[in-house]
């Protein structure tokens, strides 16, 4: 099971089961207050982790034996069902693109770069890792090529929802799809895809390395991997790190050791071991906003 943040998932790998129950008691407690949630989160975390011993105790048991196992995905409740048919609608897609037109003209400045780094000719078969809120599908569909199709995969049945939206907003329903799937098992036979692409998905999952090799499986030779990612983790991970006495110096080495995003060099490092060859990248440090890059990587073998 996935907990949608990765290191939670890390440091209570041992206690998935309960960890949910908690966070599901925690969601019907607290609907509408998000402060308190996090507060009755993170004493949870104290009560659990103890100190900053135990909390580097946990990063070298995950070290040692986590690995890539069965993703459940995101269960459908009955409540959920109006928006999950609502989420594929036209109206829907037109907010989520209004919306990514929004923040790509304030923080959100690498948006339009990124996207067309992805269509970087025409008659691709392109995949997205993490449709999520749809503002990495708009930036790419809103710039598809002629003769090119997205896929859109999430391991949220809501998210998906999103890319059917967008599609028939922008009329690429013919072009464009959501896909439930896991990011280490895709449904692609090898070579068989001329792109992928995720927006911020890498700093969002566990086991980077793996993914990577999965992005290298599924691209033909020549093929491209761009992705958007944070620059310094630390503005992810600090809530989970500093109240254990974790320092931002030491963020990136123990994301490192537990397989997450652990920075661009961590990122290249990893991708070229599976053939994924730096093209290009591109820095952005928006004002008010986190510092973010977009890394072009081609497949080389």
């Amino acid at each position: 099971m996935l907990f949608t943040m990765e290191l939670e998932d890390v440091l209570f790998f041992r206690q998935r089961a309960e960890y949910a129950q908690f966070k599901e008691e925690l969601d019907e407690k607290f609907p509408d207050n998000r402060d308190a949630r996090a507060a009755a989160a993170q004493k949870y975390r104290q009560e659990q982790i103890g100190s900053r011993e135990g909390f580097l105790a946990r990063i070298e048991d995950y070290e040692k034996h986590g690995c890539v196992d069965a993703v459940e995905f995101v269960p459908l409740r009955r409540e959920d069902l109006r928006r999950f048919m609502e989420y594929s609608t036209a109206e829907n897609g037109a907010k989520r693109c209004a919306m990514a037109e929004g923040i790509a003209a304030g923080w959100a400045v690498h948006l339009r770069d990124y996207g067309k780094a992805v269509n970087y000719a025409e008659n691709l078969v392109i995949l997205e890792l993490g449709t999520g809120a749809g503002m990495g599908t708009w930036a790419v569909a809103s710039q598809l090529c002629v003769g090119s199709a997205l896929i859109s995969t999430d391991f949220d049945p809501m998210c998906i929802r999103n890319a059917d939206g967008i599609a028939r907003h922008l009329g690429l329903s013919d072009r464009v799809t959501g896909l439930l799937a896991n990011f280490w098992r895709l449904p692609f036979a090898a070579a068989s895809l001329d792109a992928v692409c995720t927006h911020y998905a890498l700093d969002e999952a566990r086991e980077v390395p793996s993914i990577l090799a999965e992005v290298s499986r599924v691209l033909r030779p020549g093929g491209r991997f761009v992705l958007t990612a944070r620059i310094n983790p630390w503005d992810r991970q600090r809530k989970f790190m500093e109240p254990f006495g974790i320092a931002p110096q030491e963020c990136d080495a123990l994301l490192r050791r537990v397989r997450l995003q652990c920075g661009p060099a961590g990122l290249i490092e990893w991708a070229a071991q599976v053939g994924l060859t730096l093209l290009n990248r591109t820095d952005y440090t928006p004002e008010g906003s986190h510092a973010r890059t977009v890394l072009q990587l081609q497949k080389s073998f």
